[in-house]
């Protein structure tokens, strides 16, 4: 590697809200990726409130303290095998994670057509050691991610993320963490996926009123 720093993109200098959003982003992308290893189980469980949140908190707030407290009394095998048996199973998967089954019984079906156009539009490609299709909830997560921390002002405008969101999380994210809360394989993933749900309802009601 080059020691010339002028070779490295310099990352965009963010506000605060918009560095914790990108954080959310990027956790959430971890978790539903792949389990969380004894890391990330604790570096969630280290992030989290010292003490309980009341329950006149806002829902973000006590989602993430369930999370952190469910991170600090897990260990990462058991949540493996949860996240194998839940996402991945044998043959079939118990919940899937992409958008298209959510939206339309099927996987690899035209909101997944729909995605790839847009991606090319913004000149973003799915990288060829990923497996997961761009549907794939980690994909989208990170996709948002990359929007907000991008020093493309066209990528990471509000109306590009906007629009990003609106078309491709916020249509069946709810039924996702339903079916994650459903499941009877799931314990961790239900605190995840009850994360999730408060974060991205929150971007949604953000998006809704700029």
């Amino acid at each position: 590697m080059s020691g010339d720093t002028r070779a490295i993109p310099v990352a965009p200098v963010l506000g605060d809200e918009d560095l914790a959003r990108r954080d959310w982003y990027l956790l959430l992308a971890r978790l539903f990726r792949e389990p969380p290893d004894a890391a990330v189980l604790s570096a969630v469980a280290a992030a989290g409130p010292a003490e309980p949140p009341g329950s006149d908190a806002p829902d973000l707030v006590r989602a993430f303290a369930e999370l952190a407290l469910a991170c600090g009394q897990s260990d990462p095998e058991s949540v493996r095998q949860e996240f194998d048996a839940a996402f991945l199973g044998v043959g079939k998967a118990e919940v899937f994670l992409n958008a298209s089954w959510h939206l339309t019984g099927f996987l690899n079906d035209r909101p997944l057509v729909e995605l790839r156009d847009c991606l090319a539009d913004l000149g973003l490609a799915r990288r060829e050691d990923i497996g997961e299709t761009e549907d794939h909830i980690a994909a989208l997560c990170e996709t948002m991610a990359l929007l907000i921390g991008s020093q493309d002002p066209r990528l990471a405008s509000v109306d590009t993320q906007r629009e990003f969101f609106q078309r491709f999380l916020a249509p069946w994210f709810d039924s996702l963490c339903d079916a994650i809360e459903r499941s009877g394989s799931t314990d961790f993933y239900k605190h995840a996926a009850r994360a999730a749900r408060a974060f991205l309802a929150v971007e949604r009601q953000a998006f809704d009123f700029e």
